[in-house]
C-alpha cells in the first residue's frame, strides 16, 4: 500500500512538473512572437529634414544641386534609372556581389540595405550622375553611391566622403538634431 501511494505521488509530481514546463514554454513562445512583430522605425520626418539641409549644404560646397526622391514622384537620373522602381527591376551589386536593397522609408528591415533617402545630381545629360542612397544596414548607417551608366546592373560603391558619411551617422544616431 505504501508503494502504491509513493508511486502515485511520484507520478503526480512528474505530471505537475511537465505541465509547468509546458506553460512556461508556451509563454516564452508568445513573448517571442510578440517581440518579432514590433519593428523599430529608424527614419522619421525630423531626420529627413536634417538630411535635406545637409544635402543642400553639401551641394553648395561642391557647386552641385541634388534632387531628393520625395516618396511620391519618381526620380529619374541621367542614366535613365528610375528610383525607386530600379530596386525591383535592376540588379544591384556592391563589391561585385548582388545585394538585397530597396526603398524602405522608415528602415523597417525589409532588405539587407534599407534605403531611407535618395538624392541625385546629374553631371551630364549622357548618363553621368551621382545618386546617393542613404541606407540602414546591419544596424548601421551607410551611404552607397550609384554612378553606373545605363543598363540593368548597378554597381554601387560606399561613399568615401567622410563629411557626408559623418553627417548621416550623426543624423541616424540622433546627434546634433
Amino acid at each position: 500500500m505504501k508503494k502504491i501511494l509513493l508511486i502515485s505521488a511520484v507520478v503526480l509530481s512528474l505530471v505537475g512538473a511537465s505541465g509547468c514546463s509546458t506553460n512556461s514554454a508556451s509563454t516564452s513562445d508568445n513573448s517571442t512572437k510578440s517581440s518579432k512583430t514590433v519593428q523599430k522605425k529608424h527614419w522619421d520626418k525630423k531626420k529627413d529634414q536634417k538630411l535635406a539641409q545637409e544635402m543642400k549644404d553639401y551641394g553648395k560646397k561642391n557647386n552641385q544641386t541634388y534632387t531628393k526622391y520625395d516618396g511620391k514622384t519618381k526620380l529619374t537620373n541621367s542614366a535613365n534609372r528610375i528610383y525607386p522602381d530600379a530596386f525591383k527591376k535592376d540588379t544591384f551589386k556592391l563589391n561585385g556581389k548582388k545585394i538585397s536593397i530597396g526603398w524602405s522609408p522608415q528602415g523597417e528591415h525589409h532588405y539587407d540595405y534599407d534605403v531611407l533617402a535618395i538624392y541625385n545630381h546629374d553631371l551630364t545629360k549622357d548618363g553621368q550622375h551621382k545618386t546617393f542612397l542613404f541606407c540602414w544596414h546591419k544596424q548601421k548607417p551607410i551611404v552607397l553611391v550609384d554612378e553606373a551608366g545605363k543598363g540593368n546592373v548597378v554597381d554601387l560603391h560606399v561613399s568615401n566622403d567622410k563629411s557626408l558619411n559623418g553627417s548621416f551617422s550623426n543624423i541616424m544616431y540622433g546627434e546634433n538634431i
